[in-house]
This record gives C-alpha cells, sequence and structure tokens, in this order.
C-alpha cells in the first residue's frame, strides 16, 4: 500500500465517525433525552477529537503536496529517459532487445507514477474538502418565529359627532379570526 494511503484511510475513518458522534450527539439533545450540560460536555470532547483529526489531516496534506512533487520530478524523468531511448533506437545507437526492454521498464514505471500520482491528488482534494468549514446556516426572520397572517379589511365609513362621514376612510389591519366580530359591529 502507498505510504501515505495508510494515514489517509484512517484520518478519514476517524473523521467520519467523529462527525456520526456529533450528529448523534445533537439528536439526543434536539429530543430531549440528554440535558444541555451533558450536551456541551460531550460536545467539548468531540470538538477536541476533530481538531487533533484535522490537525493530523493538514499535516499529512502537507507530506502528500511533498509526495506529488516527487512523483511529478519522478515522471518527468522517467519521461526523459523514455525520450531518450526512443531517440537512441531510432538512431540505431542501441539494440532492439535493450530498446523493448528498457522501453518496457519505463513505460510500466510512468504508468505506475502517474497513477499514483492522480490517486494522490484525488485524495488532496477529498482532504481539502473535509477542512473546510462547514457553513453555519443562519435562521432569517420567518424561520425563527411563526408570523401572523394578516389580513386587510375596509370597514364601512364612521360617522362623526355631526352626523358626517370623514372625507379619508382608514383600512385597518385585523388578524383573520377577529374579522367577524368587527364587520359585525
Amino acid at each position: 500500500m502507498i505510504s501515505w494511503k495508510h494515514s489517509f484511510n484512517r484520518l478519514d475513518e476517524e473523521f467520519q465517525i467523529a462527525n456520526k458522534k456529533k450528529q448523534a450527539l445533537s439528536s439526543l439533545l434536539d429530543s430531549g433525552k440528554i440535558s444541555q450540560p451533558t450536551y456541551d460536555l460531550f460536545n467539548t470532547e468531540i470538538n477536541q477529537a476533530i481538531t487533533e483529526i484535522e490537525r493530523q489531516q493538514r499535516a499529512l496534506l502537507e507530506k502528500m503536496n511533498n509526495k506529488t512533487m516527487e512523483l511529478a520530478d519522478q515522471i518527468k524523468t522517467l519521461e526523459m529517459l523514455l525520450a531518450n531511448y526512443e531517440i537512441q533506437h531510432v538512431t540505431d545507437e542501441i539494440d532492439e532487445e535493450t530498446y523493448q526492454r528498457e522501453n518496457e521498464l519505463l513505460t510500466v514505471g510512468l504508468e505506475t507514477a502517474r497513477h499514483e500520482l492522480n490517486t494522490l491528488k484525488e485524495a488532496m482534494k477529498q482532504l481539502a474538502i473535509d477542512l473546510q468549514p462547514e457553513p453555519i446556516e443562519v435562521p432569517t426572520k420567518e424561520e425563527n418565529q411563526p408570523q401572523p397572517e394578516i389580513e386587510v379589511i375596509q370597514l364601512p365609513p364612521k360617522t362623526n359627532n355631526t352626523g358626517e362621514t370623514p372625507s379619508q376612510e382608514q383600512p385597518i389591519e385585523q388578524p383573520p379570526q377577529q374579522e367577524n366580530t368587527q364587520q359585525q359591529t
């Protein structure tokens, strides 16, 4: 197994488990099965574990980045060797048997290095995603508190003390359930 792969798999598994624990803990609090102080105690422990995992992931990411540069250099060297053997073969500087043997070895080495580089880059992308902070959902005002539905109704014109109707009618906002009582008065 590739040297970085074991560490990557172990840390990824630990990270997933810690997140599952955090979700389970939140569910317990939401369902009322545990109190806020109990939640806080366990949440602190889980957060500390996640912080340590993330620290180890960052260190691994740095090592993987170094390995990526090494692999890129290795691929460049193998390509140069392959090109050199190809040129020597075309110019008849080496015999067919030597060319075939070296060409096969270099081709296999190139394929292996390219495959490891691609696998490494994919793993690095996954680590980078894991290390990004999750967005915090901030509820909007409507989500925080349900707003009562308000219906605007038009009242018949009132008369003032002199028996005249005012020149401007004013709409009044009333909740829907009060509509019948207001119109009866």
